[in-house]
């Protein structure tokens, strides 16, 4: 009874994570790097719960075999650690969209200390550096303990620290979701080293991702249903809260719409402008680089954030307009796809950000007056 009162939480968080991730693996888009991590993340942390449940059990068990199973489940537990919560980190970095990719150097420097500790846990069975077990079976920690507990919430610091740094550039909801889905399992496992035999570490981790996936279905609300771009709503406050900073992030935007979309209603059906809409969009999604937002600001126009470069804006445009030629050549669908576009870089001469789109709202009228001309040539 008493060994069942210790790992009870583990179960009732192995449970409910269970039933999380059977309704997130249903509801969520797995094409989504983020969604594919939340739900990777669940599996190991239901792992690790039933695995440092089967630890509490055999504790104390008499025989080479559990003493063997004892050691093995351990390293287990202190090798995998890290890895997840090095994942978390950049997981939260990866959300933070208007980040710059980051170098391969600094990513595998990261991923130092993870490799480290795996190597330190599965040398522990014969050297009692993390963990050991006295004469009766009984696990002890070892003299490094606390080396690892530090390897491992130190990902979790940096990640609370960068999502602080830049708590303006994202929304609210999503700012506090994400520090209680970082805090939770920081304070779980510090209760868990200040308090020897009580088993928090992970059961928080399990309660941080449940908490996850509200986060994931505050994300979904930002997001317009029928392309995924982000709603004017969230691209409103984006902006508003990016342009309040004391130093304004440069930037360039451009600005436009799907030509002839009306015709594509009218002569196939508002099914097949839905489809060309989303053919356009995806295309466009995969040219964009990590930093790059996209928003649907009504109807079929759009809205792409990008670095503060004219030679950006140029051959993104540039790429769009050679990838829906290539869909146009295919003459998969019996309509032809193409937008007009308006572009320019946000200056200290423009009042506000309405300014700023209008301006490259007019030039992207410019543009289709342009196109119409040259079509009744």
């Amino acid at each position: 009874m008493a060994v069942f009162l210790r790992i009870d939480i583990n179960l009732i968080t192995i449970f409910l994570l269970g039933i999380v991730f059977l309704i997130a693996n249903r509801r969520l888009d797995r094409k989504d790097a983020l969604n594919r991590g939340y739900l990777l993340s669940i599996l190991v942390v239901m792992i690790q719960l039933g695995t440092e449940a089967l630890t509490v059990i055999i504790n104390g068990v008499d025989g080479i075999y559990a003493l063997w199973l004892s050691n093995v489940l351990h390293s287990i537990l202190f090798s995998v650690a890290p890895m997840l919560t090095v994942a978390w980190l950049f997981l939260v970095m990866n959300f933070l969209t208007i980040r710059k990719k980051m170098p391969k150097w600094m990513a595998w420097l990261i991923l130092v200390p993870v490799l480290i500790n795996a190597l330190l846990s599965i040398i522990t069975p014969f050297t009692g550096l993390y963990f050991s077990y006295n004469e009766n079976n009984i696990y002890q920690r070892g003299p490094l303990f606390l080396v690892s507990m530090g390897i491992t919430y130190a990902y979790m610091i940096l990640a609370l620290l960068h999502l602080i740094r830049l708590r303006t550039k994202i929304l609210f909801n999503e700012f506090m979701l994400l520090v209680m889905f970082i805090m939770m399992p920081m304070l779980g496992a510090l209760a868990q080293a200040m308090f020897y035999g009580v088993l928090l570490a992970w059961s928080s981790a399990g309660f941080a991702l449940i908490i996850g996936y509200i986060f994931l279905q505050e994300r979904l609300i930002h997001l317009d249903n029928l392309t995924g771009a982000w709603t004017r709503k969230s691209f409103d406050y984006y902006m508003e809260k990016r342009l309040k900073q004391k130093t304004i992030d440069p930037f360039g935007g451009i600005f436009f719409d799907i030509d002839h979309l009306k015709l594509i209603n009218d002569e196939f059906g508002h099914q097949a402008g839905d489809e060309a809409i989303n053919n356009v969009i995806s295309r466009i999604r995969g040219l964009l680089k990590e930093g790059e937002v996209m928003a649907r600001l009504g109807g079929d126009e759009f809205i792409i954030i990008t670095e503060n470069r004219i030679e950006r804006l140029q051959n993104l445009v540039s790429d769009i307009r050679l990838s829906l030629s290539v869909f146009n050549e295919a003459k998969e669908k019996p309509y032809q796809l193409s937008c007009s576009f308006g572009y320019g870089l946000f200056s200290e001469t423009f009042k506000s950000m309405d300014q700023f789109l209008r301006y490259i709202d007019q030039r992207m009228y410019d543009d289709k007056r342009h196109v119409q001309k040259e079509e009744t040539v």
